[in-house]
C-alpha cells in the first residue's frame, strides 16, 4: 500500500471532516497535519482485516479532534496566562462568499450536539455510508440513519433551507 496515493484520496475528505468539526480552517490544518502523521507513523500496524483504510485514517481523524477537545478544555481551566486558548480563534481571510456560507454552516452545525455533528460531518464530509459509521461509531445503523435524519431536520429548520 503506496502511502503517498493514499494521502492523495484520502486527504480532502479527512480535512472536509475534520473542518466541519472544529469550524476553525487553520485548527482544522493542524488536526490533519497530525492526523496524516500519525498514520504514517503507524502504518505498519494497519490491518485491512479490520476495516478499510478510510476507517482507520477517519478514525485517527476523530482521535486527534478529541484529544485536542479535551485538552482544550484542561488548558481553558488551568491556565496559567489565560490567553492560550486565543491562539486559534480566527479564520484566515476567505472570499466574501465563502466566508458567509462558512459562518451560515458552523451557525447551524452549531445547534447540534456532539454526537449529531459527528455523524454528519463523518456521513457528508468522509463518505462513509451508514454501516460505516455504525461500525466507527459503536452505535447501530437504524440508530445512525435516525440520527443523522433529525440532524439534517435540525440544520434545514435553522438555515431556512
Amino acid at each position: 500500500m503506496n502511502f503517498a496515493s493514499l494521502y492523495q484520496e484520502f486527504f480532502k475528505p479527512v480535512f472536509a471532516y475534520i473542518l466541519c468539526r472544529v469550524g476553525q480552517r487553520a485548527l482544522a490544518e493542524d488536526l490533519a497535519a497530525c492526523a496524516w502523521r500519525k498514520a504514517y507513523e503507524k502504518m505498519a500496524l494497519f490491518d485491512s482485516q479490520k476495516g478499510t483504510f478510510r476507517q482507520w485514517i477517519f478514525t485517527i481523524a476523530r482521535n486527534e479532534i478529541n484529544m485536542y477537545y479535551r485538552l482544550y478544555y484542561v488548558r481553558k481551566f488551568l491556565s496559567l496566562t489565560g490567553f492560550e486558548e486565543n491562539a486559534f480563534l480566527s479564520l484566515p481571510q476567505e472570499d466574501a462568499l465563502q466566508q458567509e456560507d462558512t459562518r451560515v454552516l458552523l451557525n447551524a452545525m452549531s445547534i447540534l450536539n456532539r454526537k449529531e455533528r459527528d455523524l454528519v460531518a463523518l456521513k457528508f464530509y468522509s463518505g462513509m455510508n451508514n454501516r460505516e459509521i455504525a461500525r466507527q461509531t459503536g452505535l447501530s445503523e437504524s440508530n445512525v440513519g435516525t440520527i443523522l435524519h433529525r440532524s439534517i431536520a435540525k440544520l434545514r429548520k435553522e438555515m431556512n433551507v
